[in-house]
């Protein structure tokens, strides 16, 4: 038979441990909706940039079946380097978690993921403003235009699927070796952006020291990028291996 006291403390400590959950909600609400407001106040003021511009500021183009006018550069290039510097930051905190176990690059780890869902916010905002420049059919024709284009969406999509999975498994991502796979994909992710970023510097006629790397290893960005149809499969094998491991992990989970 069970005492009364022993089933108050039990009670107690059920009725602590759901306050304890009410407030972690609560407090994960109140940044969601700091990040969601701060994203919103980006958007409008990009858009009331965009609409300051009028249609007498337009640059006029000359291609049939496009608009008569473009938005100016300006506000794709003045909005880029917020993602830009958000993923670095982010970056930055995993390359200083994964070789410190110390307070601060603990503390270091809770700022990662939210820094990153918001660069990855304020780049869709970004990625839309860049495509108002030029129009579809001109922009396309270029072989930078299309390098450019194809990593913009590469990094938007690989920072995207980063922020998601890194909320999502959180707690784990620095834990033993998962630490060094954290660290790797996060490299990745931080080269990407690099090489759009001398892609776009490019497109403005200001190349960098980075587009003159890229050369060195067989790419010359003035020329369209293009993968061996061996490379896809490599990628469509990968993809598949990375499947299969999810399935064999989650089953042995349950």
């Amino acid at each position: 038979m069970t005492r009364p006291d022993t089933t108050q403390a039990r009670l107690h400590t059920a009725e602590k441990a759901r306050k304890d959950n009410d407030m972690k909600r609560s407090g994960w609400m109140a940044r969601g909706s700091r990040i969601g407001l701060t994203s919103a106040g980006i958007l409008v003021a990009a858009t009331g940039a965009a609409l300051a511009h009028g249609a007498d500021g337009g640059v006029a183009v000359a291609v049939e079946g496009a608009p008569s006018w473009s938005l100016s550069p300006v506000y794709h290039i003045l909005v880029a380097h917020f993602p830009v510097g958000l993923w670095m930051t982010a970056y930055l905190f995993i390359l200083i978690r994964s070789f410190s176990d110390s307070k601060f690059a603990v503390r270091v780890q809770n700022a990662i993921w939210p820094v990153a869902a918001l660069g990855t916010l304020v780049g869709f905002v970004t990625y839309g403003l860049g495509l108002t420049i030029y129009p579809w059919s001109a922009i396309t024709e270029s072989p930078l235009g299309r390098n450019h284009i194809m990593l913009a969406t590469w990094t938007l999509s690989y920072w995207t699927v980063m922020s998601v999975l890194g909320y999502r498994f959180r707690r784990h991502l620095f834990e033993g070796a998962q630490r060094w796979i954290t660290f790797t994909l996060a490299t990745i992710g931080a080269i990407v952006i690099t090489i759009t970023g001398t892609l776009g510097g490019s497109l403005t006629g200001t190349p960098s020291l980075v587009t003159k790397s890229l050369s060195w290893i067989g790419w010359n960005v003035y020329m369209t990028f293009y993968l061996p149809t061996w490379m896809l499969a490599v990628y469509v094998a990968g993809a598949l291996l990375l499947i299969a491991i999810g399935i064999i992990g989650w089953k042995r989970r349950v």
